[in-house]
């Protein structure tokens, strides 16, 4: 039994709004990408953005169908 990669999830920092929007457009490119998220956030230090990003590579049904 192979174990493969259905879906990953991957978190960035960025200190500016225009550097977590050049993530999510670098993001873009990968035809994998399904969603994508940017969160403000502030803390004692100040202001930042998180960049969430959802990739999805194969359905199940899509690996049963091509081990046939």
């Amino acid at each position: 039994m192979a174990k493969r990669d259905l879906n990953t999830k991957e978190q960035h920092y960025t200190d500016t709004l225009l550097e977590a929007e050049s993530v999510v457009t670098e993001a873009k490119e990968d035809k994998h990408l399904t969603s994508w998220k940017i969160t403000e956030k502030h803390n004692k230090y100040g202001q930042y953005f998180l960049v969430d990003l959802t990739f999805t590579f194969n359905t199940p049904k899509d690996i049963m169908e091509a081990d046939i």
